[in-house]
Parts: structure tokens; sequence; C-alpha cells
């Protein structure tokens, strides 16, 4: 049985500007950064087997920081990158609704069936990542495995584990650096932990109580 922890990448500058990232990208902030090293620090006593990375800057940069604590090499793979926002990769949300608010509207309302001119669907990131789990727990049994990827590759991952259509890609959040648990079972994939920044806060509070 293998356990997956998967996590969503540290805050970065796009995230602050509230630009769309997909496979454009920027730098974790102080604060990813920080956030990144709350989660290492959380990691650093889960026994991690091997770490699997989104070949993106900010993926690599977060997965980089977990590996250091960890003492682990980063295997980096395009099958956990962000899903590609085509023409409304560096633009604000202001200016998507905006310039293309027909299939904007579409993305809010029916994620399922937005078509984003030069970007992909969220069935193509399904197809890429459920491919992706396959192919590891063929190659590996017992493992304890982290995964860091992006906010709706992460999503849609959780969805097809949870056997739930794509049209439900807004019910479940994922912020900066959550952690999520999955463990495969006999009977498929169990979902024990999701979107959990506990870690973030903990340092928060052991840093609030040291001043």
């Amino acid at each position: 049985m293998n356990v997956f922890y998967i996590v969503r990448h540290g805050q970065t500058d796009w995230n602050l500007l509230g630009k769309t990232q997909g496979h454009g990208d920027s730098s974790l902030t102080k604060e990813g950064i920080s956030q990144t090293n709350s989660l290492a620090d959380f990691l650093e006593n889960e026994n991690i087997d091997m770490i699997f990375s989104s070949d993106l800057g900010r993926a690599i940069q977060t997965a980089d920081i977990i590996g250091n604590k960890l003492g682990l090499n980063i295997n980096k793979t395009e099958s956990l990158r962000e899903m590609n926002f085509g023409l409304w990769e560096g633009l604000l949300i202001d200016e998507i609704k905006n310039n293309h608010k027909e299939i904007y509207d579409t993305w809010r309302n029916a994620p399922h069936l937005a078509n984003i001119p030069g970007g992909e669907t969220l069935d193509i990131i399904k197809d890429r990542v459920d491919r992706f789990i396959n192919d590891i727990n063929k190659k590996y049994d017992n493992k304890k495995i982290l995964l860091v990827s992006h906010s709706i590759t992460v999503r849609v991952m959780l969805l097809s584990f949870l056997n739930s259509p794509m049209e439900n890609i807004y019910r479940i959040k994922q912020d900066n650096t959550a952690l999520n648990i999955v463990e495969f079972r006999s009977y498929g994939p169990v979902v024990t932990k999701m979107n959990d920044t506990n870690h973030t806060k903990y340092k928060s509070l052991v840093n609030s109580i040291r001043l």
C-alpha cells in the first residue's frame, strides 16, 4: 500500500498579485519559503521515501526546500504540472473577465466544459495525473511518496481519487503548502487528510510565544 503526501507549492509573487500562473512562473515569496519550511519540519517525522515534483519553478523551489530537510533527491516530472491556461497566463482575473467573458463564465459555472484558447482542459489534466499515479503504484509498493504540485492539478487528482466529476473542482480548496494524504488500499484510494495547513499555524503560534 503506497501512501501519497500531496502538497501545493508555497505562496508566490503572482499569487499575491492575483495573476494566473499555469505554465508561467514566479518565485516563492518570503512567506512562501516560510510556509514550505514549516511543512518540511512537519514532514521530517513522516519517513518519506521519495519526492516527485512538477518541473515548474515554483514547485521545484518548494520541493528543494523539503528535499534538503529530508535528505532526499527530487524527481521532476511534467505529469504534475499545473493546468496550462493558454492565453490567460499572466493575466489578472479582471483582465480575463473583460477580454474573455464568455469562456470565463463557462470556467466559473461549468469548468469541465471550459476550453481556454491555447490551454488545457480539466479532462487532459485528469488523464495525465491518472496515468502518473497508476505508473507509480505499479512501480512501487509500501512507500511514502511526496508529490509537489499545483492548485488545479491537486484538486483534479483528489476528485479522481474520490471518483467525483471534474465539474466539482471548486468544491475543493487548496491553500499554499496545503497537505493532502491519500492511502491506496486493496479496495482503492482513501483520502485521510485534505487541505491541511496546520503546520503554518503551529509555527506562527511558536513564534508568537517566543516573542
